[in-house]
């Protein structure tokens, strides 16, 4: 059985017995282009930097433990 790479993209806004080829219904960290070699082949999208180099919660006499996380999405309406 061939398993191609979903190289077309994400596909999820249909039915899956309705699914092009070389789609995929869940796609997560992935690229179908390689950009250093410039071919079409799977891989994984490049990281990205840390936005603080202070490490949460780290267990050190003078650091504090993480007692909640949450995300927070806002909107942005320009003003009238």
């Amino acid at each position: 059985m061939r398993i191609p790479f979903p190289i077309l993209g994400l596909a999820d806004g249909g039915p899956s017995s309705d699914q092009k080829i070389q789609t995929s219904f869940l796609l997560r960290n992935a690229r179908p282009f390689d950009v250093t070699e410039e071919k079409i082949r799977g891989g994984q999208r490049p990281g990205t930097t840390k936005a603080y180099s202070t490490q949460v919660g780290f267990a050190s006499p003078t650091a504090h433990p993480v007692l909640a996380m949450c995300s927070v999405v806002t909107t942005y309406i320009v003003p009238v």
